[in-house]
């Protein structure tokens, strides 16, 4: 199981406190109206340290874009407070050591920044809001 496959469960797992689902792609964002659409981005800053058993600890970086409804103030609002428990989610899970189950020794997912509508479309409907998570596991 790749790292993407196992952040892409536990992510979806995780927003399953909301009432409509959300279908996560790999490297794009797609449009689909039924869904709330989401994207995992790679990014080029990954770290690799080798430790002294043998091992490597892997510190990941990837960005996560997740499109919700931007046109109107209550659908600002509600994203805010739908941002908020999502960072206080992952938060809780990172305590609790609630990790994907794929056999790496995961050591923590957090958002690793601010969170923030990266980009809109023209008409203003719809907003992808950029949720930047560090992965770090033992390999």
């Amino acid at each position: 199981m790749t790292v993407f496959q196992s952040v892409h469960g536990w992510l979806t797992d995780l927003l399953s406190f909301q009432t409509v689902w959300t279908f996560i792609d790999l490297e794009k964002i797609p449009n689909d109206p039924r869904f709330d659409n989401a994207g995992i981005f790679s990014s080029p800053n990954d770290i690799h340290t080798q430790l002294m058993g043998g091992q490597v600890r892997h510190t990941e970086f990837k960005s996560f874009y997740l499109r919700r409804p931007f046109s109107q103030f209550n659908e600002r609002l509600s994203n805010e407070t739908f941002i908020e428990k999502l960072r206080g989610l992952v938060y809780e899970r990172n305590l609790d050591g609630i990790m994907p189950k794929d056999g790496r020794d995961w050591v923590s997912i957090e958002v690793n920044g601010g969170i923030y509508p990266a980009q809109q479309d023209q008409a203003g409907q719809w907003a992808d809001y950029l949720i930047p998570l560090k992965l770090v596991y033992v390999s």
